[in-house]
């Protein structure tokens, strides 16, 4: 992904559909500025938060284009016989995330109406990270799962799994 500053973000919030009450509520942090180059160009989505991290737009580039899609998170559900949140499989990346960092995000305003999907996924949204074994998440799930892929397959799999999340919620590229 091309670098994100607080102008470029600005400008593409500004071609977007997306309503006028979550664009005020976001956040966007200073030091996600001032990200380095090569970290912007490992990076397939990135979530801006409002205050509560309960909704935000994730910004998903891929082979496509630029995507901004709004979502609601919710953690994970409390098991009603352990008393735990349940660890979970994340939909986007693939890695075994423990209760207290799983959740579901569901893209809202999308234009298919049957898009109210939730998928299971990381609470940090984190995926690029995780995919690419630089998180101790993700070393973790790499024990838990006893999985063979590369750090290279699992992007693709990202990727692959990003592009047919894009298709689904028809989502519409956004130039910058």
């Amino acid at each position: 992904m091309r670098g994100l500053t607080l102008d470029t973000f600005n400008s593409i919030m500004d071609k977007t559909t997306i309503k006028p009450r979550l664009k005020r509520e976001l956040r966007f942090v200073a030091s996600t500025a001032a990200m380095p180059a090569e970290e912007w160009k490992d990076t397939e989505l990135f979530a801006i938060k409002d205050r509560n991290g309960n909704k935000g737009v994730l910004v998903v580039e891929i082979a496509s284009g630029l995507y901004v899609l709004p979502y609601e998170f919710k953690r994970t559900n409390i098991s009603s016989v352990t008393g735990r949140a349940e660890a979970v499989i994340c939909d986007l990346c693939k890695t075994w995330q423990s209760g207290s960092n799983a959740g579901s995000i569901s893209f809202i305003g999308a234009k298919k109406a049957t898009s109210n999907v939730a998928y299971l996924c990381c609470a940090d949204l984190a995926c690029s990270k995780h995919v690419r074994t630089q998180t101790p998440a993700a070393k973790v799930s790499r024990a838990q799962l006893r999985e063979n892929l590369d750090n290279d397959q699992r992007v693709e799999r990202l990727r692959t799994r990003l592009e047919k999340i894009m298709k689904y919620v028809e989502a519409e590229p956004v130039e910058y």
